[in-house]
């Protein structure tokens, strides 16, 4: 069953202050070398199973640049800090876009992300 938009909002700011950081402080976060580690993790197990990392949504195996590179993404934000492998995955730059409803080029949010489903 999907969680509501606000549960996973309210997951998030308080996951990221029992971390003792602020709510617009998720880059922070992303930067830590606990994420790191799991972000390693994640792309690592893919790359047992199947070989290679590849986007989980629509199946490219994107050249790692800036615009198409893979992203870890968070499935949910129940347990950010102590993420399960299952709590993620991995997906491409425009994949990640659309999922947080930004535009691709400009990264202005302007539409619903559901509308790809």
């Amino acid at each position: 069953m999907p969680r509501s938009n606000w549960q996973e909002h309210k997951w998030r700011r308080d996951r990221l202050w029992e971390l003792g950081l602020k709510r617009d402080e998720y880059g922070k976060y992303l930067e830590s070398p606990h994420w790191q580690e799991c972000r390693k993790l994640k792309l690592d197990e893919q790359r047992d199973v199947v070989g290679y990392n590849f986007c989980e949504k629509c199946g490219r195996r994107p050249e790692a640049t800036r615009k198409t590179a893979l992203n870890v993404h968070h499935l949910t934000y129940e347990r950010l800090g102590n993420e399960l492998l299952d709590d993620l995955q991995i997906i491409c730059r425009p994949c990640h876009d659309k999922e947080h409803g930004r535009d691709l080029e400009t990264q202005k949010r302007w539409y619903d992300p559901r509308r790809f489903e």
